[in-house]
């Protein structure tokens, strides 16, 4: 990671944000049992003696987790019974109570207890509070509540802890379609995206903290697809917590593009002739989003922007469509309606291999009504003034894989991914070249640019065996650099 901003953060307190940062139905009290290795009486302690200096810089509790937590534990006041306060963290915080209240910081009492209040420090502090009074109480935002929450956590002088308690307080209430969409406007916003001359344009939504098992083939497909007449965007960043993994940005700096292009030159290279697609790193697109990365560390579970940031539309074409992976069950249908609602030709949510687009060389259990499998898609694709919409697995058989195990390359890194990658596009067969091709022909006859499968799986296949995409490839890397 990058130069830390706060202390910590406290690995025995990031354990209990774990256990209670979550949902009305998830969360787990802490001191059910005796013997459980985080207990609420030594959380409590090790937060006060963090507050009171008494612990090392390495090992301190942040403020943003301090917020995280508090606002945890003051939203699960309106949880059901089975996930509110445990008999052990009553008895824990009637001990520390009156240490608690007389050593913390104003912001995080009020985090702790809403009816004290709390006097901002700046108007970006001052809308954030205001939106806290009603997270820390259960209820929800406007989009547009959202949207200005977000821009000022995002741009504005606010304090960790209550940066963290909003993050973490909207997740636990389960957000809204609105309060998605505003969250999504907040890092870029609708009035923002800009033109591109090409006749179609695909979005590609992956998670931003990366991979850690399975070979990441999304620059590889872009490739592919700006080969065959379609191009791609892709936007990331170079790392991200929680997994920190391999990312699109590092497979690129790896093959020796550039991966700070603004916007207008990755316009350049989407209508370029002899590219066809570009990367956007979100420090680039969104400084205020990249800048609250190490925040994700502190609170624990993933804030709202990890969902809505696969969806951001960068630029607009003639005509437009958008593929984003996911792992949580609930986001499929926001996802979709933020495409469809942006006017989107056709769109694709995906359960995909770490929570990416990417389909499994295998298909396992096949989904059913409350576990869907990995290769599930669920999309829709206007046609003839109509909207069709599918539900469905992606089965590799069906369309000539036959894989006993879903493979993985040895190595995982930026450099294994990028050799395994060019090596596939230059023709060397085997599960790389398998899943590339795969991803790319199955993903783009489900957006309706080709009218069955098999003959999106001939057309890819001719567009890697001819060497149309591996020159696409270098020329990005080539243009990247003198653009």
């Amino acid at each position: 990671m990058h130069q830390r901003q706060y202390p910590g953060p406290n690995k025995d307190v990031l354990e209990a944000q774990a256990r209670v940062c979550t949902g009305p139905h998830q969360t787990r009290p802490l001191g059910i049992s005796a013997t459980d290795s985080i207990q609420p009486e030594m959380t409590f302690g090790t937060i006060l003696k963090s507050v009171r200096g008494e612990i090392s810089r390495e090992d301190m509790v942040s403020e943003a987790q301090m917020g995280a937590f508090f606002a945890a534990m003051t939203i699960r006041n309106y949880f059901p019974k089975e996930t509110q306060w445990s008999e052990a963290e009553v008895s824990a915080f009637e001990k520390f109570q009156t240490d608690l209240y007389s050593c913390l910081p104003p912001d995080i009492r009020f985090i702790l207890d809403p009816n004290l209040g709390y006097r901002a420090a700046n108007p970006q502090e001052e809308i954030v509070k205001k939106s806290l009074d009603k997270i820390l109480r259960g209820e929800h935002l406007t989009s547009e509540e959202t949207r200005s929450m977000g821009e000022a956590i995002l741009n504005g002088q606010v304090k960790a802890a209550l940066k963290g308690a909003a993050l973490i307080g909207q997740r636990m209430n389960r957000e809204t379609y609105d309060e998605v969409r505003g969250y999504m406007d907040s890092v870029f916003a609708p009035e923002q995206v800009r033109h591109v001359s090409v006749n179609s344009l695909t979005h590609f939504g992956e998670p931003y903290d990366g991979s850690t098992r399975y070979f990441r083939p999304t620059v590889f497909i872009a490739a592919v697809r700006a080969a065959l007449g379609e191009a791609s965007i892709l936007h990331g960043v170079d790392e991200m917590p929680p997994k920190l993994g391999i990312t699109e940005e590092q497979i690129l700096k790896t093959l020796g593009a550039r991966t700070n292009l603004p916007l207008e030159k990755a316009a350049n290279l989407i209508e370029d002739s002899a590219v066809g697609f570009a990367y956007v790193s979100q420090r680039e697109y969104s400084p205020g989003a990249y800048a609250i990365r190490e925040l994700r560390m502190h609170i624990k579970k993933r804030p709202p922007w990890a969902a809505t940031e696969k969806a951001q539309q960068l630029f607009t074409a003639n005509s437009n469509h958008m593929i984003v992976g996911y792992y949580h069950p609930g986001y499929e249908e926001p996802l979709l309606q933020l495409m469809r609602e942006r006017g989107f030709n056709s769109g694709l949510v995906t359960k995909g291999e770490e929570g990416t687009s990417h389909y499994a060389m295998r298909l396992g259990k096949p989904s059913v009504a409350d576990r869907k499998a990995i290769n599930y898609t669920q999309g829709f694709k206007r046609v003839d003034g109509g909207k069709q919409e599918f539900a469905l697995d992606i089965n590799p058989e069906s369309y000539g894989f036959h894989y006993e195990k879903n493979p993985r390359l040895e190595s995982v890194s930026a450099e294994a991914f990028a050799e395994a990658g060019v090596a596939a596009l230059s023709g060397q067969k085997g599960h790389v070249y398998d899943r590339i091709l795969l991803n790319s022909a199955i993903a783009d006859y489900l957006l309706g640019f080709f009218p069955d499968p098999q003959e999106a799986i001939e057309q890819t296949k001719e567009a890697i065996d001819s060497g149309r995409a591996i020159a696409r490839l270098r020329a990005y890397i080539d243009k990247s650099n003198t653009c």
